[in-house]
Protein backbone atom coordinates (compact mmCIF):
# COMPACT_ATOMS: atom_id res chain seq x y z
CA UNK A 1 0.00 0.00 0.00
CA UNK A 2 1.09 3.55 -0.66
CA UNK A 3 1.88 5.82 2.24
CA UNK A 4 -0.02 9.05 2.83
CA UNK A 5 2.96 10.97 1.47
CA UNK A 6 3.05 8.90 -1.74
CA UNK A 7 -0.68 9.41 -2.22
CA UNK A 8 -0.20 13.16 -1.80
CA UNK A 9 2.54 13.15 -4.42
CA UNK A 10 0.29 11.24 -6.83
CA UNK A 11 -2.48 13.75 -6.25
CA UNK A 12 -0.15 16.65 -7.06
CA UNK A 13 0.83 14.96 -10.33
CA UNK A 14 -2.81 14.31 -11.22
CA UNK A 15 -4.48 17.58 -10.20
CA UNK A 16 -1.84 19.98 -11.45
CA UNK A 17 0.32 18.36 -14.13
CA UNK A 18 -1.99 15.79 -15.76
CA UNK A 19 -5.13 17.93 -15.69
CA UNK A 20 -3.34 20.86 -17.32
CA UNK A 21 -0.94 19.09 -19.68
CA UNK A 22 -2.99 16.17 -21.05
CA UNK A 23 -5.54 18.45 -22.84
CA UNK A 24 -2.57 20.22 -24.48
CA UNK A 25 -1.33 16.96 -26.00
CA UNK A 26 1.43 16.03 -23.55
CA UNK A 27 1.99 12.30 -23.08
CA UNK A 28 2.94 10.97 -19.63
CA UNK A 29 5.61 8.36 -18.95
CA UNK A 30 6.57 7.80 -15.31
CA UNK A 31 7.10 11.32 -13.92
CA UNK A 32 7.76 12.86 -17.34
CA UNK A 33 5.51 14.67 -19.80
CA UNK A 34 6.41 15.01 -23.48
CA UNK A 35 4.84 17.00 -26.31
CA UNK A 36 6.07 16.18 -29.81
CA UNK A 37 5.76 19.15 -32.15
CA UNK A 38 6.59 19.27 -35.85
CA UNK A 39 10.38 19.64 -35.52
CA UNK A 40 11.08 19.89 -31.79
CA UNK A 41 9.76 18.51 -28.50
CA UNK A 42 8.85 19.89 -25.08
CA UNK A 43 9.65 17.93 -21.94
CA UNK A 44 8.65 18.37 -18.30
CA UNK A 45 10.38 16.16 -15.74
CA UNK A 46 9.32 15.91 -12.10
CA UNK A 47 12.56 14.89 -10.43
CA UNK A 48 12.48 13.23 -7.02
CA UNK A 49 15.43 13.79 -4.74
CA UNK A 50 17.80 10.86 -4.26
CA UNK A 51 17.17 11.25 -0.54
CA UNK A 52 13.40 10.96 -0.76
CA UNK A 53 11.67 8.26 1.27
CA UNK A 54 8.14 6.88 1.21
CA UNK A 55 7.22 9.29 4.02
CA UNK A 56 9.26 12.31 2.96
CA UNK A 57 9.34 13.15 -0.75
CA UNK A 58 11.36 16.04 -2.13
CA UNK A 59 10.99 17.00 -5.78
CA UNK A 60 11.71 19.72 -8.29
CA UNK A 61 10.72 20.46 -11.90
CA UNK A 62 13.01 20.36 -14.93
CA UNK A 63 12.02 21.34 -18.46
CA UNK A 64 13.72 20.80 -21.79
CA UNK A 65 13.59 21.62 -25.49
CA UNK A 66 14.40 18.54 -27.59
CA UNK A 67 15.95 18.81 -31.06
CA UNK A 68 16.31 15.62 -33.15
CA UNK A 69 19.23 17.11 -35.08
CA UNK A 70 21.08 18.04 -31.92
CA UNK A 71 20.39 14.60 -30.41
CA UNK A 72 21.78 12.85 -33.50
CA UNK A 73 24.96 14.94 -33.28
CA UNK A 74 25.52 14.74 -29.52
CA UNK A 75 23.69 11.74 -28.02
CA UNK A 76 23.48 9.06 -30.71
CA UNK A 77 26.35 6.96 -29.39
CA UNK A 78 25.06 3.65 -30.76
CA UNK A 79 23.59 4.63 -34.14
CA UNK A 80 20.00 4.41 -32.96
CA UNK A 81 16.87 6.11 -34.21
CA UNK A 82 15.73 9.37 -32.65
CA UNK A 83 13.80 8.40 -29.49
CA UNK A 84 10.04 8.70 -29.64
CA UNK A 85 10.04 9.70 -25.98
CA UNK A 86 13.36 11.40 -25.14
CA UNK A 87 14.49 12.16 -21.60
CA UNK A 88 15.14 15.63 -20.20
CA UNK A 89 18.95 15.15 -19.94
CA UNK A 90 18.98 14.52 -23.72
CA UNK A 91 17.51 17.94 -24.45
CA UNK A 92 19.46 20.70 -26.14
CA UNK A 93 18.05 23.35 -23.80
CA UNK A 94 17.47 22.49 -20.15
CA UNK A 95 16.00 24.65 -17.41
CA UNK A 96 14.89 24.17 -13.81
CA UNK A 97 11.85 25.89 -12.36
CA UNK A 98 14.02 27.82 -9.90
CA UNK A 99 16.01 29.38 -12.74
CA UNK A 100 12.87 30.17 -14.69
CA UNK A 101 11.51 32.00 -11.65
CA UNK A 102 14.81 33.75 -10.90
CA UNK A 103 15.12 31.99 -7.54
CA UNK A 104 17.65 29.82 -5.77
CA UNK A 105 17.32 26.08 -6.32
CA UNK A 106 13.79 25.01 -5.32
CA UNK A 107 12.94 21.58 -3.89
CA UNK A 108 9.36 21.01 -2.77
CA UNK A 109 8.80 18.81 0.29
CA UNK A 110 5.90 16.45 1.01
CA UNK A 111 5.31 14.79 4.36
CA UNK A 112 2.15 13.57 6.13
CA UNK A 113 1.83 17.11 7.53
CA UNK A 114 2.02 18.92 4.17
CA UNK A 115 -0.87 21.14 3.07
CA UNK A 116 -1.45 19.55 -0.31
CA UNK A 117 -3.74 22.33 -1.55
CA UNK A 118 -0.95 24.91 -1.29
CA UNK A 119 1.41 22.71 -3.30
CA UNK A 120 -1.17 22.00 -6.00
CA UNK A 121 -1.79 25.74 -6.33
CA UNK A 122 1.93 26.43 -6.63
CA UNK A 123 2.42 23.71 -9.25
CA UNK A 124 -0.39 25.19 -11.34
CA UNK A 125 1.26 28.59 -11.00
CA UNK A 126 4.60 27.17 -12.11
CA UNK A 127 3.06 25.58 -15.17
CA UNK A 128 0.79 28.42 -16.28
CA UNK A 129 3.05 31.37 -15.46
CA UNK A 130 6.51 30.04 -16.31
CA UNK A 131 6.69 26.67 -18.06
CA UNK A 132 3.99 27.07 -20.72
CA UNK A 133 5.06 30.65 -21.63
CA UNK A 134 8.64 29.37 -21.97
CA UNK A 135 7.46 26.62 -24.31
CA UNK A 136 5.32 29.09 -26.27
CA UNK A 137 8.41 31.19 -27.01
CA UNK A 138 10.18 28.08 -28.33
CA UNK A 139 7.56 26.01 -30.12
CA UNK A 140 9.00 26.15 -33.65
CA UNK A 141 12.48 25.77 -35.06
CA UNK A 142 12.42 29.36 -36.34
CA UNK A 143 11.48 30.73 -32.92
CA UNK A 144 14.27 28.65 -31.43
CA UNK A 145 16.79 30.01 -33.94
CA UNK A 146 15.67 33.58 -33.29
CA UNK A 147 15.90 33.17 -29.52
CA UNK A 148 19.34 31.58 -29.69
CA UNK A 149 20.64 34.45 -31.77
CA UNK A 150 19.20 37.01 -29.37
CA UNK A 151 20.20 35.33 -26.10
CA UNK A 152 23.69 34.88 -24.68
CA UNK A 153 22.52 32.68 -21.81
CA UNK A 154 19.97 30.23 -23.24
CA UNK A 155 22.64 27.91 -24.65
CA UNK A 156 26.43 27.85 -24.61
CA UNK A 157 28.39 28.72 -27.75
CA UNK A 158 29.54 25.23 -28.74
CA UNK A 159 25.99 23.89 -28.53
CA UNK A 160 24.69 26.80 -30.61
CA UNK A 161 27.35 26.11 -33.22
CA UNK A 162 26.39 22.43 -33.33
CA UNK A 163 22.68 23.12 -33.61
CA UNK A 164 23.13 25.63 -36.42
CA UNK A 165 25.58 23.36 -38.26
CA UNK A 166 23.24 20.37 -38.06
CA UNK A 167 20.45 22.52 -39.53
CA UNK A 168 22.86 23.53 -42.33
CA UNK A 169 22.76 27.16 -41.20
CA UNK A 170 26.49 27.43 -41.80
CA UNK A 171 26.81 31.22 -41.64
CA UNK A 172 25.22 31.23 -38.20
CA UNK A 173 27.38 28.28 -37.13
CA UNK A 174 30.52 30.13 -38.25
CA UNK A 175 29.58 33.14 -36.14
CA UNK A 176 29.41 30.89 -33.06
CA UNK A 177 32.63 29.07 -33.92
CA UNK A 178 34.54 32.35 -34.09
CA UNK A 179 33.50 33.05 -30.47
CA UNK A 180 34.92 29.82 -29.11
CA UNK A 181 38.58 30.87 -28.95
CA UNK A 182 37.61 33.84 -26.78
CA UNK A 183 35.65 31.78 -24.27
CA UNK A 184 36.49 29.44 -21.42
CA UNK A 185 37.03 26.18 -23.32
CA UNK A 186 40.09 24.04 -22.55
CA UNK A 187 42.51 23.01 -25.28
CA UNK A 188 41.02 19.51 -25.62
CA UNK A 189 37.54 20.96 -26.12
CA UNK A 190 38.86 23.50 -28.62
CA UNK A 191 40.64 20.76 -30.57
CA UNK A 192 37.46 18.68 -30.69
CA UNK A 193 35.35 21.66 -31.74
CA UNK A 194 37.86 22.58 -34.43
CA UNK A 195 37.64 19.05 -35.80
CA UNK A 196 33.84 19.32 -35.87
CA UNK A 197 34.03 22.74 -37.56
CA UNK A 198 36.37 21.44 -40.24
CA UNK A 199 34.14 18.44 -40.87
CA UNK A 200 31.15 20.73 -41.45
CA UNK A 201 32.98 23.33 -43.53
CA UNK A 202 32.90 26.10 -40.97
CA UNK A 203 36.61 26.91 -41.40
Amino acid sequence: MKTETQEKFDRIIKESFIEILKPLGFKKKANNFYLQLEKIGHIINIQKSYYSTKDDIRFTINVGIFSPEYWLACFNYHNKDVPAYPSEPECMIRERISGMRGLRDIWYNITPMTDIEELITEMKYNISSFILPFFEKLNTVQKLINELEASETLLHTAAKMTFFAELKLLDKARVEYRKISKENYNRHQIARLKEYAEKHGLI
